[in-house]
């Protein structure tokens, strides 16, 4: 934790995604930010790297299309990458903790479920490959 001197827990639901220092408009969630400890040590001698687990970020659909923009210039080159920032927010809106994706990258588009007999929020999701995670503080220093 960045600071000895907080006590309560954060509320999941204060949280900004950036792409290249800019907010993504409407992500409501985000899933996946997980480490672990990359080796796996099967039955056989030696160990092997576990594979890297995908972050999901899903947002309202909406007129931005930064998030579509993004999948198709990944398909005309294959090796654009942008570090994705994550920030969870305390009560007054300040960041507290940052994750950062390092050299982040689509992996898979999910387009809204549209069904006729509901009034639920469309959402579309975008699933992101990284190099690695970071945990930050609000100032870039590494915790």
């Amino acid at each position: 934790m960045p600071s000895s001197q907080r006590q309560d827990p954060l509320p999941a639901f204060r949280f900004v995604v950036e792409k290249e220092g800019k907010a993504i408009p409407q992500v409501t969630r985000v899933t996946g930010l997980m480490l672990e400890s990359g080796l796996f040590f099967p039955d056989t001698p030696g160990a092997s790297l576990l594979p890297v687990p995908h972050v999901v970020v899903q947002r309202g659909v909406t007129d931005d299309t930064q998030l579509w923009d993004w999948v198709k210039m990944t398909r005309k080159d294959p090796t654009l990458r942008y570090d994705i920032r994550i920030l969870l927010m305390d009560a007054s809106g300040k960041a507290f903790n940052v994750w950062r994706l390092v050299k982040a990258y689509p992996v898979r588009w999910y387009g809204p479920d549209l069904i006729a007999d509901t009034s639920a929020v469309a959402f579309e999701m975008l699933e992101l490959g990284y190099e690695r995670i970071d945990w930050e503080l609000p100032d870039g220093t590494s915790v």
